[in-house]
């Protein structure tokens, strides 16, 4: 992620005159695999109007009610499909924003209301579509190439890009934590030929709740963890837990309150939202994805209750036993799913361990070693 605050860069790309109107307080660009995406962040809604340009190919978008007498700044990005942006003055609260692309893409432009500590933002993504095919495709060839007896799971570190997660009190971010540690798991769970492990992201950057359970199923997961560090208005909380789904009501008021926030993912990342991944497959009859669901559920209940015998070793428990509540990302009607907070990252003492390579490490292996054993015959 590159972040640009405007008051170090108003030399370079914009400089608002002291009048009213709004303002862009901050531009913000990430990059995943097959998209960048790029965050405007405001001071109060605009309008805009956006175009795109073939050759060379170019997007323009025009926001109205913001000033600045910038007349033509260009700044140069390490982008792996723009090559600049360009801010131009058109009329006196009207400025054009020029992206200059490497080759055509799709663009997707929309706009968040302020949420949290989120304000006003405009959002535009930049799709190559070959790339994003591509890495579709590969997930399903890995899906039918695995070798006969292997377990394909996919590790899904929560958060990222425009979602930072909860953060510790020495500003650790949970978004990091929780990569590092998928990236250790998963290179151990390829140490051998019986598993095979895959992530959701690679990188700082959003993937939509629904997109996780999407790309667990393209992979044909047998297995979905999803990676965690919890968060909480009282210091003192601390330990980790694990959770499963529960298509009725959480177990509890704290497991109810965890997936909401947990849910607010998809508000805090500006997910684009695209047709859930876990629709039903008009192919299956009730009855049918109905007994999928139970036995996925009572797998994931199963792997819960050996993780949570694992991590005494590693970490103090909140919860001795797993916690059930609504969580969009364990929705997979076929895929065995978890999601677990590893530590209180709002803990002193917890963000301390989990900014340790060692208990990094020691987590990815209790992990690892549950995995394992849960597959074994």
């Amino acid at each position: 992620m590159i972040s640009l605050w405007l008051f170090g860069i108003s030399l370079i790309l914009l400089q608002p005159l002291p009048v009213l109107g709004a303002k862009v307080t901050d531009i913000r660009i990430w990059n995943a695999p097959d998209h960048t995406r790029i965050v405007l962040d405001l001071s109060e809604p605009i309008q805009y109007e956006s175009s795109s340009q073939e050759n060379p190919p170019q997007f323009h978008i025009e926001l109205k009610g913001i000033s600045s007498h910038t007349l033509k700044r260009e700044m140069d990005l390490k982008d792996p499909f723009l090559i600049k942006m360009s801010l131009v003055d058109v009329e006196k609260d009207k400025v054009k924003l020029v992206l200059h692309q490497k080759r055509p893409l799709n663009v997707h432009v929309f706009t968040l209301k302020p949420y949290q500590d989120k304000p006003y933002r405009l959002v535009i993504d930049f799709i190559d579509v070959a790339q994003e095919k591509k890495e579709l495709e590969e997930r399903r060839k890995q899906k039918e190439i695995k070798s006969k007896g292997t377990k394909i799971v996919v590790i899904d570190p929560g958060h990222g890009g425009e979602d930072p997660g909860a953060i510790g009190p020495k500003k650790t971010m949970e978004k990091d934590i929780v990569l590092r540690v998928g990236m250790k798991l998963v290179d151990l769970l390829n140490q051998n030929k019986e598993t095979q492990a895959f992530l959701t992201r690679k990188g700082d950057y959003f993937i939509p709740l629904e997109e996780r359970v999407k790309i667990a199923r393209e992979y044909g997961a047998d297995l979905f963890v999803s990676l965690h560090t919890d968060g909480s208005f009282n210091p003192q909380a601390r330990g980790s837990s694990v959770y499963c789904l529960s298509l009725s009501g959480a177990t509890d008021e704290a497991a109810k309150i965890l997936a909401d926030k947990e849910n607010t993912s998809n508000i805090l990342g500006g997910a684009l939202l695209r047709p859930a991944a876990f629709a039903k497959d008009p192919n299956l009859n009730q009855i049918l994805l109905d007994l999928m669901q139970n036995n996925s559920m009572k797998e994931s209940f199963r792997f819960a209750e050996a993780l949570l015998e694992n991590l005494k070793s590693v970490n103090s428990l909140k919860y001795s036993a797993y916690r059930q509540a609504n969580f969009i990302v364990l929705k997979a009607p076929d895929i065995p799913s978890v999601l677990v907070e590893m530590a209180f990252i709002t803990n002193k003492e917890d963000e301390r361990l989990l900014n340790l390579n060692d208990f990094q490490e020691k987590i990815a292996k209790t992990l690892s070693s549950t995995i394992k054993k849960y597959f074994e015959p």
